[in-house]
């Protein structure tokens, strides 16, 4: 019969407690780089979004602008161009869906986003069927809606941009209330020109910089 000797055993239970530690170090340290690597690619997958910034803020610069000359040549059906915000919505959702289906994983702010965006078309949907209803108060009203998009989604992406477009949007709502039809093209075409396409296009550039980064993770 062998007799370990007690100070041999307790060396070993030693070492032995000693590399459980490391180990279960090492594992959580793997796990915090795992989630790091996640949350960098939803922001990169969210950045995407700039799609809808940049198609919206075209479309309706394109429209007002266009309702803004119709109105000055005394054209009939000035506002003709604002027809194009159904065909936006029809391309918006036809691009949400084939952006859903490329997904294999939806964060919780993809999912955020995607009531965001149905909330905006719906509301835009509401003041453009009551327009004649609405008369001096639709293009700001349109306004507000823009701003309460940008304003959520741009804390929901922690991008600054959005956040000072919707707060843009709101104060070019309030200004638009003390002026005409015209005018009030003028205003929503910066609006939007601040509050969209300019924030769209840095949103845009943010996502292309990233992107190196998460694929080297």
């Amino acid at each position: 019969m062998i007799v370990t000797p007690y100070f041999e055993t307790k060396n070993h239970s030693q070492n032995y407690k000693y590399q459980m530690e490391q180990e279960n170090s090492f594992t959580g340290q793997e796990s915090f780089d795992i989630i790091n690597k996640m949350i960098q690619r939803a922001q990169n997958k969210i950045d995407d979004s700039s799609f809808y910034y940049l198609f919206w803020g075209w479309l309706v610069l394109i429209a007002s602008i266009a309702n803004f000359i119709m109105l000055k040549m005394e054209l009939p059906n000035p506002f003709l161009p604002w027809v194009l915000m159904p065909l936006g919505g029809v391309v918006t959702g036809i691009y949400s869906y084939k952006n859903k289906k490329s997904k294999v994983v939806s964060t919780y702010l993809d999912d955020l986003m995607k009531y965001v965006v149905t909330a905006f078309l719906i509301s835009l949907a509401i003041v453009l069927f009551f327009m004649s209803k609405l008369g001096l108060s639709s293009y700001p009203m349109i306004m507000m809606i823009y701003a309460i998009w940008l304003f959520i989604s741009g804390g929901a992406l922690k991008f600054k941009p959005l956040i000072i477009g919707g707060i843009i949007n709101w104060v070019l709502a309030i200004t638009a209330f003390f002026f005409e039809f015209d005018v009030q093209l003028l205003l929503i075409s910066a609006a939007v020109l601040m509050g969209y396409i300019v924030p769209g296009y840095m949103l845009k550039s943010r996502s292309h910089k990233s992107i190196p980064k998460a694929n080297s993770l």
